[in-house]
């Protein structure tokens, strides 16, 4: 009897006696084959009360009127079991997982395992419906992004990039709490870095922006209004003075002394705030090996008196008078006390004030008292 080459349906040969056997038993095979659901996968055991219609893909240990029939295909007519071997290509829909199979010659797999590619698909929804303004939408507890590594043909990098069409676009990320925005980060509306918080989803408060061009980091500029940066630093930090503090470096351990700040010129350490439970230090590096050329000071008296203290009000603050200097007059004798130059202006013609550290005249001072109290002691040694 000859059979067909895909479905192995017999085919009725020519002066075939009882043709009606022969087209039955075609018929049996394509109701089995076609639209094929089975109720159970490595079946071994056939079923004690099959139904007309019960398919079965049997396992690799089968029993009873399945022996010798490992991985077959069973079908119950209502009288009988038939068994076709799969071949390459089949698909089965397993009633028991709700899921596709496809047979590749060896083996079953699931159908959503077999599939490499998904290309220009119009939308996605996992675990959820997605809609024309989400066109991929998931709905899960937990993602995971693993960097495909060298050994996979990858380079061991993972990488999530968010492309926004131009600068005035945006490309951020979006923490919501029941669907109302609370934080935000990313490219808002330009090409510097934001981060916005939302008490209530309506009002936003923007509490840190890196600047692009500069590589700048300010906080809280929402607070002063200002439309840019107010400063040069690489830092900044607007506050209301009225009800805030700047800013607060707290040292929660028992530790003596702590550092809460250094400070690092080419990599060497060159000062430090400490604190500790009698006060706080500022100090400025002094070690002995790290200096040359040391001389005792002259002339001590003569440069402490040419230095010129006054009394004055910042015109931010006519009514305040306080005692000081001119940092200019100090300059010519401390110079290294005065920070900046006399009359700067920058680009805009603003003032580049100059500053002073009150520091540096501590050893001015020290050398013209030391000075002082050799002249009195011997001043008394006359006596």
């Amino acid at each position: 009897m000859v059979d067909t080459a895909n479905l192995v349906l017999p085919l009725l040969a020519a002066a075939q006696s009882q043709k009606h056997v022969t087209h039955n038993e075609a018929l049996f095979r394509l109701d089995a084959l076609t639209q094929i659901s089975v109720l159970a996968m490595g079946q071994n055991t056939p079923p004690s009360a099959p139904n007309p219609g019960d398919r079965y893909l049997i396992g690799t240990a089968p029993s009873a009127v399945f022996t010798g029939q490992a991985e077959c295909l069973a079908s119950f007519d209502g009288s009988l079991w038939r068994f076709l071997m799969p071949k390459a290509g089949w698909i089965v829909f397993n009633i028991a997982d709700s899921l596709v199979y496809a047979y590749n010659g060896t083996l079953w797999r699931k159908l959503s395992d077999a599939i490499s590619q998904l290309q220009n698909l119009s939308a996605l929804g996992i675990g959820t419906s997605s809609d024309s303004n989400n066109t991929l939408a998931a709905k899960l507890n937990s993602a995971l992004f693993a960097a495909r590594g060298t050994g996979e043909g990858g380079t061991g990098d993972v990488r999530v990039t968010l492309n926004k069409q131009a600068s005035s676009n945006t490309a951020s990320q979006l923490y919501q709490t029941n669907w109302s925005g609370r934080a935000e980060t990313g490219l808002s509306g330009d090409d510097n870095w934001h981060v916005k918080v939302s008490a209530d989803g309506a009002t936003w408060r923007e509490v840190i922006l890196a600047n692009a061009a500069s590589g700048a980091v300010r906080m809280d500029q929402i607070v002063s209004g200002r439309a840019a940066q107010g400063n040069g630093g690489r830092f900044e930090s607007d506050f209301d003075g009225s009800s805030a503090t700047g800013i607060v470096l707290s040292d929660i351990s028992s530790t003596a002394s702590a550092t809460a700040l250094a400070f690092r010129k080419f990599g060497a350490l060159v000062g430090s705030i400490k604190l500790a439970s009698a006060g706080t230090s500022y100090l400025t590096t002094s070690d002995y090996r790290l200096k040359q050329s040391i001389v005792p000071m002259e002339n001590a008296i003569d440069r402490l008196r040419a230095l010129k203290p006054c009394r004055f009000a910042f015109k931010t603050a006519p009514e305040c008078i306080v005692d000081g200097f001119i940092a200019h007059e100090v300059a010519s004798v401390v110079p290294e006390a005065v920070n900046g130059q006399k009359d700067a202006v920058d680009e805009a013609g603003d003032i580049v004030p100059q500053a002073l550290d009150f520091g540096r005249l501590v050893p001015v001072l020290v050398a013209a008292v030391q000075a002082l109290i050799s002249k009195v002691q011997a001043l008394e040694a006359r006596s």
